[in-house]
């Protein structure tokens, strides 16, 4: 029995003919039509009508906006300036100790290792400011975001309109959201506060509506039976029940906060972000890459000791004399009493300490050691050595990627007639996820050039397709190699993890190192950020192939190519698919970034709008780039789906052939290769 697979939700028309209506009309519209680009008669502006909106809501309600500004701000400075009036060794060991109670020893090692990074790079001033930034944004993002995900629980309805605010505002470009909000505040840390605690509230508003909800009815009913008001049911029952998605929201939340502060440097926050930035636009690589890493440790640490707990400490203090050392230092601060006593000790012996022998080692911001440590030489140092030893192959590189992948794709794409386009677009959303989506997609595409963005979104489009070609070709051979070699995975496995944890705007460097500025650097620093999750999917896809399948074809005779064209790969495809999916966002978010390096396209357009405070080309560069995100996703899973729909049935056809002498040999046999 075979099964037939027909596209979702698509009619006969699209599902019989659907194909070869859609090389008709293209080819007979490229011919009418001609190559040109979208049409100024249909230019719709969008916006004027924002910059007359805000400048109206800017004028007549100031009310609305800044006290909740001011009110951040003023709560910022306070807390720096209590934080700056602290003892840095007082204020060090402090978190150190306090990290070292609740987290354990070794988080407190990387605690250590973190003030010792800021210290000797000459960075105290700058963590604090990060500290301090990031309590109040978080403070306050996650006050807003348990009201709306609180909102969100109150009925279907109301989930869904608030499920929809939420989907748009995590949607929208990451640096789009800096545009508006510098109209409103202008530069500095109101600004970066507000747009910081908008980014991330929706993680922790989401999880906790969802907590809300799956609180068991049983629960609420015994509780209501039993006279409990609506504030002590919500507070004595469905807020505890629901702690562990606010638990696990309120760590998406931190990290969420944490990206957007350091993004918002461009509008004048404090913190660590300012020397990156600094060090970026001035292309000194070693100053913006040192701050990075004290940057990427901030996060880390943040995000260790934010997470929801999976396993429960001990509370047993280890005393067998036969235990190391060290096994006896983690049980004593794996028991919650000796730990405590233990940090209380040792914090108050670092104050007599610091009281008792005073001098300039105690001032992190101006020691007197000075700045040992400095990464602008090593790193200057290795493009000199990367451009004189590797320069002919470089440059040869990247006349390749500009001749036959960014003058050849983007000829193609400025030639395609818009029309063709906006039909191509609607008809692969028919026929592989309906007929209303595919529409909607299709006007979607088509509202990108009433945006008059179609020749920035040709251009993005570009930069992205020839990165994407760059991740399948080297990414998935890589993401193949880790999974045919366990020492091979052993070396990729922490690369990948730094290439992740670090900024996306730090992964510029290596591209400006190697390439200078350009076209071809932005190719190269996104295909950077986005090669990352293809080679990680590509692993676990061919490491979770059934292992019975592949038993079963060793026992035939089977080659290692031979189970792996033939087994793995069509087993981890959709998987795989994944992997690429998320490549192709990670490229969309690059596009601000890599226009800092002379990428064309949409990104240019947003970062002008930033640096200039052009509220109209900004919001529309940004609708423009969440449209574009929205429609390639939505294509891109919808055609994956067709994929493994069509892969299934096909091997579901194979493995049960009717009237047939294996008809009754089971499936694993049939799929095996054969010689």
């Amino acid at each position: 029995m075979s099964i037939r697979i027909s596209p979702a939700k698509g009619d006969n028309l699209f599902s019989n003919y659907g194909l070869l209506v859609l090389v008709g009309f293209a080819a007979v519209a490229a011919v009418v039509w001609g190559p040109h680009s979208f049409p100024d008669a249909l230019r719709i502006p969008v916006g004027n009508a924002f910059e007359v909106g805000f400048s109206s809501f800017a004028e007549t309600a100031p009310w609305a906006y800044e006290p909740f500004a001011a009110f951040l701000e003023q709560t910022f400075e306070g807390l720096l300036t209590t934080l700056s009036s602290i003892s840095p060794v007082i204020l060090s060991s402090a978190v150190v100790l306090a990290v070292a109670h609740f987290r354990g020893v070794k988080l407190a090692g990387l605690t250590v290792l973190l003030f010792a990074w800021v210290v000797l790079s000459g960075f105290w001033d700058y963590t604090v400011e990060t500290i301090a930034f990031m309590l109040v944004a978080v403070a306050a993002a996650f006050v807003l975001g348990i009201l709306v995900g609180l909102i969100g629980s109150f009925g279907p309805r109301i989930n869904a309109v608030v499920r929809l605010l939420l989907d748009a505002m995590q949607a929208f470009p990451a640096f789009a959201y800096l545009v508006p909000v510098v109209f409103l505040f202008g530069m500095g840390n109101a600004a970066a506060l507000v747009v910081t605690v908008i980014w991330a509230l929706p993680p922790l508003a989401r999880m906790t509506s969802v907590g809300l909800r799956n609180v068991s009815p049983e629960v609420v009913e015994a509780a209501t039976s039993l006279g409990t008001s609506r504030s002590q049911l919500l507070f004595g029952v469905k807020l505890p029940m629901a702690e562990p998605s606010i638990r696990a929201g309120s760590n998406q939340m931190i990290m969420y906060a944490i990206a957007m502060a350091t993004m918002a440097a461009m509008v004048g926050a404090a913190g660590l972000g300012a020397p990156i930035w600094s060090g970026l636009n001035r292309l000194a690589f070693g100053d913006a890459l040192q701050a990075g890493v004290a940057l990427v440790l901030v996060a880390v640490i943040i995000d260790r000791a934010s997470s929801p707990r999976t396993v429960k400490r001990s509370t047993i203090i280890q005393r067998d004399g036969s235990l190391s050392w060290r096994k006896r230092l983690r049980g004593l601060f794996r028991a919650p009493y000796g730990s405590a006593q233990i940090c209380l000790a040792l914090f108050l012996l670092t104050v007599f300490a610091s009281q008792v022998l005073r001098g300039r080692w105690q001032y992190f911001s101006d020691p007197p050691w000075g700045v040992p440590l400095r990464l602008r030489e090593p790193v200057e140092a290795a493009v000199f050595w990367a451009t004189t030893t590797w320069g002919p192959f470089l440059d040869s590189l990247s006349g390749l990627i500009q001749t036959y992948g960014l003058n050849l794709l983007g000829s193609f794409f400025a030639a395609t007639p818009w029309v063709v386009v906006v039909a191509v677009t609607a008809a692969i959303g028919i026929l592989t996820i309906g007929k209303v989506q595919g529409l909607f997609l299709g006007l979607g595409v088509a509202f990108i050039g009433c945006l008059g963005m179609w020749e920035s979104t040709v251009l993005t489009l570009t930069v992205v397709t020839v990165a994407l070609v760059l991740v399948i070709l080297i990414g998935f051979p890589l993401g193949v190699l880790m999974a045919m070699n366990d020492t091979a995975a052993a070396i990729i496995r922490p690369v990948l993890d730094v290439m992740q944890t670090l900024p996306i705007y730090l992964l510029i460097i290596p591209a400006v190192m190697l390439l200078g500025v350009g076209e071809v650097a932005a190719v190269l620093a996104t295909f950077i950020a986005a090669v990352p999750p293809m080679i990680r999917f590509t692993n676990a896809g061919l490491r979770g192939a059934d292992n019975e399948v592949i038993e079963a074809a060793q026992i035939f005779g089977a080659r290692p190519g031979q189970i792996l064209r033939q087994i793995r790969i069509p087993m981890g495809l959709q998987t795989m698919m994944v992997g690429l999916n998320q490549a192709l966002l990670l490229a969309l978010a690059m596009a601000v970034v890599s226009a800092m390096i002379g990428a064309p396209g949409l990104g240019a357009n947003i970062l002008t709008s930033v640096n200039r405070a052009l509220l109209g080309t900004g919001m529309e560069a940004g609708i423009a780039m969440f449209l574009l995100g929205v429609v390639l996703d939505r294509l891109f899973n919808g055609c994956a789906r067709f994929v493994a729909s069509a892969q299934h049935a096909s091997m579901t056809k194979v493995a049960r052939k009717p009237n047939d002498e294996t008809s009754s040999v089971p499936a694993t046999r049939a799929t095996a290769p054969s010689h």
